[in-house]
């Protein structure tokens, strides 16, 4: 006849109770040779009756209450019942001696009269030595298992051994746990006894509790791309495979939306049970950088891994190339390989990709599967979801035809798109009510695009608008033309398929070229200002490095920038880049052709609108204007251009003493636009200190200064100007 199995741990009492009583059978078994304890009443004299074997023998007991212990343990995982002290085991498969270690140094906590039993045991007065729940290591010896109570003893307390390795004790005597002599004593962590006895669990931390990524959203509601969602689902299908073939994995989430690269990995390790810790590798840089030993950080990410472990956590980290110096990767491989030890899921946000694929398959203790999943900007179909769902939850009633030239316009993140929308929700607090939702959401983009400033580039911002400008009639039409490119390109490129007909099929390159003056950069920002998008003006001098490499890494840090923030980048005197390549007559000279051709690739890599103007444009070398889909000539202006400037040059609210013969100036004074401006200004000043209104000599006055400044001759016929009038 078959014996019923003993059941399940119906809660952690029913544990801590089973543990009680063999705790209870080998302190008998210790005593029992010289002095028995008394049955009876004391509930620490006997094992309960349904722990006894049958021929009430202490060895056929113990036995049987190992089975008994280990049969429930099995049975509480089958039907997932969660117990602290079954967790444990089943993370750092402790061996039966250190089982016992462990549950002796339970004990007086559950119950203080073990603490004098336990000083009984170790032969020891009766005095106590200021831990109440110390347990003397002449004790824990009569209660291991084997022939040698002290070899036993040596095994527990080795430093690899699962107690110490996992820090799961702590010395409570002056001799620390490897001097094993009389005085010694150890004590469970408290972290430790507070979680097996149900009391706390463990809160993984360095230098403070670890930041815990919530679940925002399963991961079918994310807003994903089809094939990364079904990436992740693909990871999701095989680490929970018991035929993997891998001890553990690194997956690696890398995008420009990090709010949603920890919301997906939430979601995903979710589905598993698992709830993330946002793990930032700084602190671990400062411990390595303080000074502090080897030992000390593996002490420390021992801690949070245990930690981690006992809380079903699974650690993101964040900022790893933090860890990388150069080449030198010896930071990064001391935290993982430590990490992979006892973590069966690791997450890094944006690392090294490389090299941490390199580092998983190198790491010798198990194989360590990595896997890479990219989370790609959003294309123009699901950023019109994104913005449907923002604006529906921020109560901004935006029409389908708005929402779809928010989307081709903007290519935000997830998260840019929500930041946009509550801060429309917010300005409409302030705003007129007559204020359109149109307009306030195009200022609030422009806005956003610009809420990491690029670190090579000014802004440039202007109040200028294309009936602002004046050109002659080819270059107004390529203004116009260029704007119809960039509003239309994405629904050309997207809906019609010619993506497949270019190698950018979401870049426009602009060249710009003539005198200086003639309103090139204006035309920029009118540009951007028609379409709603930033401006940026590239420093030149904070690209070109002398150092070899300096250069491309301010490049690439400056186009990644402004391709997550969908930005128009301005490149003045472009001739100092792109000028005629010169013979390759040494080392410099090949640098700056590297220099000049990195450059070309970025652009016309770039996801967006470049700009670039030049004074020379034969000083350009003709095998570069081939890359331009506009040249955009910006011509001196003849005389009825320049009258037409003039008449814009003084606004209506600038006081005049007599009418100004705007079209003699037009005539006499061949400058640029921009000279124009100046000398308008100019003039104003000089009435405003005068204490009157502008006059044709103001004019004069302000027109000599400009014709000095530009080394020309003073026109002889505009002396007569004022006796003319």
């Amino acid at each position: 006849m078959t014996s019923t199995p003993p059941p399940a741990f119906a809660d952690n009492d029913a544990c801590l109770t089973e543990l009680m009583a063999l705790g209870n059978l080998l302190i008998e078994r210790a005593l029992t040779p010289s002095s028995p304890v008394a049955t009876g009443s004391d509930p620490l004299a006997r094992l309960n009756t349904l722990a006894r074997s049958p021929s009430g023998h202490l060895d056929e007991a113990i036995a049987y209450g190992w089975t008994r212990l280990t049969e429930r343990s099995r049975a509480s995982i089958t039907q997932e019942l969660f117990s602290p002290w079954v967790h444990l085991c089943a993370l750092f498969q402790p061996d039966r001696n250190e089982q016992i270690l462990l549950i002796v140094g339970l004990l007086p906590a559950l119950d203080p009269r073990y603490r004098a039993l336990l000083r009984r045991l170790a032969e020891a007065d009766g005095s106590e030595n200021g831990d109440s729940n110390a347990v003397p290591l002449a004790a824990l010896s009569r209660l291991l298992d084997g022939p040698s109570p002290r070899a036993a003893l040596v095994r527990c307390l080795a430093e690899d051994a699962v107690p110490r390795h996992w820090q799961l004790i702590e010395s409570a005597g002056s001799g620390g746990l490897d001097a094993l002599d009389a005085a010694g004593s150890y004590r469970l962590a408290p972290v430790i006894a507070a979680y097996l006895l149900g009391q706390a669990a463990p809160r993984p931390q360095l230098d403070e509790a670890l930041e815990e990524l919530p679940v925002t959203a399963p991961l079918a509601d994310l807003p994903l791309n089809p094939d990364e969602r079904q990436q992740l689902e693909r990871f999701i299908a095989y680490a929970c495979r018991p035929d993997s073939g891998a001890g553990g994995f690194l997956l690696q989430l890398q995008g420009l939306d990090t709010p949603l690269q920890q919301a997906a990995a939430a979601a995903l390790f979710a589905r598993m049970g698992l709830v993330c810790l946002r793990l930032d590798a700084a602190p671990l840089l400062r411990l390595i950088k303080d000074g502090q030993p080897p030992g000390e950080l593996h002490r420390r990410l021992r801690v949070l891994c245990r930690d981690a472990l006992l809380c079903n956590r699974v650690l993101i980290l964040v900022n790893t190339s933090s860890l990388v110096d150069g080449e030198n990767d010896d930071r990064l491989r001391l935290v993982l390989n430590t990490l992979f030890i006892s973590q069966r899921f690791v997450a890094v946000l944006n690392g090294p990709a490389r090299r941490l694929a390199d580092l998983a398959h190198l790491y010798g203790g198990h194989t360590v599967r990595p896997a890479l999943i990219r989370l790609e900007p959003p294309g123009m179909g699901l950023r019109r979801e994104i913005w449907r769902h923002h604006c529906h939850d921020q109560g901004l009633a935006v029409e389908e035809a708005q929402m779809a030239r928010l989307a081709e316009r903007h290519p935000f993140t997830d998260e840019v798109i929500g930041l946009a929308a509550r801060e429309a929700a917010a300005r409409r607090m302030t705003v007129s009510p007559d204020t359109p939702l149109d307009t306030l959401l195009d200022e609030v983009c422009r806005d956003q695009a610009q809420r990491h400033p690029l670190a090579v580039a000014q802004e440039v911002r202007s109040p200028h608008r294309l009936s602002d400008i004046v050109l002659p009639a080819p270059a107004r039409q390529a203004m116009d033309d260029i704007l119809a490119d960039v509003r239309y390109r994405r629904r050309v490129i997207g809906d019609w398929g010619f993506d497949a007909c270019s190698d950018n099929p979401d870049g426009l390159c602009v060249l710009f070229h003539g005198p200086s003056g003639t309103g090139k950069t204006m035309a920029a920002s009118i540009i951007a200002n028609e379409l709603g998008l930033a401006l940026y003006k590239i420093d030149l001098a904070g690209i070109l490095s002398k150092y070899i490499g300096e250069t491309e890494k301010h490049l690439a840090r400056l186009f990644d920038q402004a391709e997550a923030l969908n930005v128009i980048l301005f490149f003045d005197e472009a001739e100092g880049l792109f000028s005629k390549r010169t013979e390759t007559h040494d080392s410099h000279d090949r640098y700056a052709n590297l220099q000049t051709g990195y450059l070309l690739q970025r652009i016309e890599r770039y996801a967006g609108t470049v700009i670039l103007s030049t004074n020379l444009l034969k000083n350009l070398d003709k095998a570069f204007t081939r890359r331009f889909r506009f040249m955009v000539e910006f011509p001196f202006p003849g005389p009825d251009e320049r009258l037409r400037l003039w008449t814009r040059a003084f606004p209506p609210q600038a006081p005049q003493a007599e009418p100004l013969d705007l079209p003699a100036l037009a005539e006499h004074l061949a400058v640029s636009g921009g000279t124009i401006k100046n000398i308008a200004f100019g003039a104003a000043i000089l009435a405003a200190a005068a204490g009157g209104a502008i006059t044709s000599e103001h004019v004069r006055q302000a027109a000599g200064r400009e014709y000095l400044k530009l080394g020309k001759i003073f026109p002889a016929a505009l002396s007569t100007l004022e006796d003319d009038a």
